[in-house]
């Protein structure tokens, strides 16, 4: 159509400028059924459209949910610390920085829209309290009033948007992870056959980025219905699944191996059998079990156990991933190093402008302080906050622009309430477009927020121009004080996460060492270790960083804890040697070392192995080239393990080891 075309030409992404619409359609229904309800402050109804507006139901309806109860136990919290701090605003802001920054930790550890409802709890309790701070006795009012308010927002947006919107697309994704399912079948294949190598680990790093995208979007298809959760469930198993498959065709790549045609043939059958357009699952299954008479266990293992997942995948049913089962899983990776930096930055922030206003006595003081509880609790989950911030600040600008024009060019020209709302609609639809341009995306949604924020649409109009000046100045204080905050106080970005992470995982080395883990606490490790993986891909492809070894490094993180492993079940056994058990030891002790002198523990491992390979007949025979493996790979890669030599800015916790 041409005008389609225009729009496109003039830079707009068409497809998003229809959500836009649809959702500024929505926000003005809110705002006039708000009104039409006699509610204080309509314009939060329509704030939470723009908020809670999703792509598909599943997403609209989790979201809208969890911004209900976050918003409810907020509105609780602001009640008490009102009731019991109104003639002590000291202890109040103490209070509001103890429960915001408590938020936004637990927001970062719980991530999702789960996440969303817990930040959204802390910084609606300052809602609450800092809006009519210096009249305590309408807090009941004005509790209700926040939670009728997005309650109305949150049915109008899933009124609307259900009738627009489509469903989540879980064919198309969960078509991507049985297409997956072929590749690394094949890929397996390939391994049986003397691979060209350089060629066999560019397919592998392929796939596993690409097991890292499904994981990274998996919540979100999610969301919504405990089918589409369990379904995610499943193809997590299948991920954990594909991902150890991969991890055993590393290791027979060009090696020997029995009736390797044989297991090539059936593996062949078995793929054949998944590139159908409906594929027989029975067939699929009868390959399997014919693999499973070969000469090698390991292979049919891995194979049945990737078969498996995928039949469950394809089969209806409340399967859910157990990460104490004994297959292969995905153990949800959780940022405790930056949920604790997010718990001391927010709470910081409040602290510091909540001093500043007691000190200034600024009449607006509340005002700011809401804001910035708001910038440095909601967007510490991001990428890159301090980046967001400035794209954030820009639209509040804006917004702030459009709502003093609003309010002294064109609301004075409306005779009742209807009139403002009618004169105030318009702009909402300007937010739409701004939302839509490339150019401008980013900042839309905080235009929307900073004009409803400030207009607070009302008959008659009140207020003077130095009193709307002061409410901008104090708006915009909030994101200038968490883009500081962001930039200073335990700054982050991708490669900060990717940093992070690798501490984690390296750090949990060495807590095995110490103190060997059972086999329970090794299923979860190792489960956990997969999820890790596939977060380290995506934050270093975010980070640009194409020279850092995400995925050989993960990997050689796992060979290290396998060797770890091996070496405690080494000192298990009976009859050993005092000469063995020293060089066992001396590997276990080396660990200490890990992130500064990899190329000692690598020295260590070989040493233990050249003694095993002189083992009793107790010991087990894997432990040897589980070692010599770790070894090769730590000497392969020891910058990936001195990048965890940077100490934390706050130490994640230390896992309780389970039984010795």
């Amino acid at each position: 159509m041409p005008a389609l075309a225009l729009l496109t030409r003039l830079g707009f992404d068409t497809p998003r400028l229809a959500f836009t619409l649809r959702t500024a359609v929505a926000a003005a229904v809110a705002l006039i059924l708000a009104s039409a309800l006699h509610i204080d402050n309509p314009q939060w109804a329509a704030m939470t459209v723009w908020a809670v507006a999703q792509p598909t139901r599943g997403q609209l309806l989790e979201k809208g949910v969890f911004r209900i109860i976050g918003t409810f136990a907020g509105a609780l919290v602001g009640i008490v610390l009102v009731l019991t701090c109104a003639d002590t605003p000291a202890l109040m802001v103490i209070g509001l920085a103890a429960w915001i920054g408590l938020c936004a930790g637990a927001g970062n550890v719980f991530g999702g829209f789960t996440g969303y409802g817990t930040i959204l709890a802390g910084y609606s309790a300052a809602m609450v309290a800092l809006i009519d701070f210096h009249h305590p006795d309408h807090i009941y009012a004005l509790a209700l009033d926040r939670v009728l308010t997005i309650c109305v927002g949150v049915v109008v947006s899933l009124a609307v948007g259900w009738l627009f919107t489509p469903a989540s697309e879980e064919s198309a994704l969960f078509g991507r992870v049985r297409r997956l399912t072929t590749r690394v079948l094949r890929h397996l294949a390939q391994a049986l056959d003397s691979a060209d190598l350089p060629r066999f680990r560019a397919e592998e790093h392929a796939i596993i980025s690409e097991m890292a995208a499904i994981d990274e979007v998996l919540d979100a298809h999610g969301a919504g219905s405990s089918r589409s959760r369990n379904a995610a469930h499943r193809s997590r198993t299948l991920l954990a699944a594909l991902l150890s498959a991969l991890v055993f065709a590393r290791g027979r790549a060009g090696g020997a191996a029995p009736h390797r045609q044989e297991d090539q043939a059936r593996l062949r059958d078995i793929v054949a059998a998944l590139d159908l357009a409906r594929p027989d699952l029975d067939a699929v299954s009868r390959s399997a079990r014919a693999l499973a008479t070969a000469d090698d266990p390991a292979l049919a293992a891995t194979v049945e156990t990737v078969v498996s997942a995928y039949v469950a995948l394809d089969t209806e049913g409340s399967h859910t991933a157990d990460p104490d089962a004994e297959g292969p899983q995905l153990l949800r990776h959780r940022d405790f190093i930056g949920a604790r930096a997010a718990t001391l930055r927010a709470a910081g922030a409040v602290l510091v402008v909540g001093a500043l206003w007691l000190a200034t006595g600024w009449t607006y003081g509340p005002f700011m302080l809401m804001g910035a509880a708001i910038m440095t609790s909601l967007f510490s989950t991001f990428d890159n906050p301090a980046l967001t911030m400035r794209f954030v600040l820009g639209g509040s600008v804006a917004g702030a622009l459009a709502a003093l024009a609003a309010r002294w060019l064109v609301l004075p020209y409306a005779d009742s309430l209807a009139g403002v709302i009618a004169l105030t609609v318009p702009f909402l639809f300007i937010g739409a477009f701004i939302m839509a341009h490339r150019t401008t995306m980013l900042a839309g949604m905080d235009y929307n927020m900073a004009l409803l924020l400030l207009l607070q649409p009302a008959f008659p109009l009140h207020g003077t121009p130095a009193i709307m000046v002061q409410m901008v100045l104090a708006m915009l204080a909030g994101p200038v004080v968490a883009l500081v905050a962001y930039r200073v106080a335990f700054p982050v970005d991708a490669r900060r996460r990717r940093t992070m992470l690798v501490q984690m995982m390296v750090r949990e080395l060495s807590d095995m060492a110490r103190a060997p883990y059972g086999p329970d606490h090794a299923r979860r490790w190792r489960a956990r270790l997969y999820h890790r993986l596939l977060r380290l891909v995506r934050w270093t492809e975010k980070s640009g960083d194409r020279d850092f070894a995400a995925i050989d490094g993960g990997l050689a993180a796992l060979a290290v804890g396998t060797a770890i492993r091996a070496l405690h079940t080494c000192r298990a056994a009976p009859d050993r040697s005092d000469s063995l058990d020293r060089s066992l030891v001396a590997a276990l002790t080396a660990m200490s070392v890990l992130t500064t002198q990899p190329l000692r523990v690598a020295n260590a491992l070989d040493r233990a192995a050249t003694r095993l390979a002189h083992r009793p007949s107790n010991v087990p025979g894997e432990a040897v080239d589980a070692l010599r493996r770790a070894a090769a790979a730590l000497r392969a890669l020891p910058d990936f393990f001195t990048t965890a030599a940077t100490r934390p800015l706050v130490a994640p916790p230390r896992p309780a080891p389970s039984g010795a």
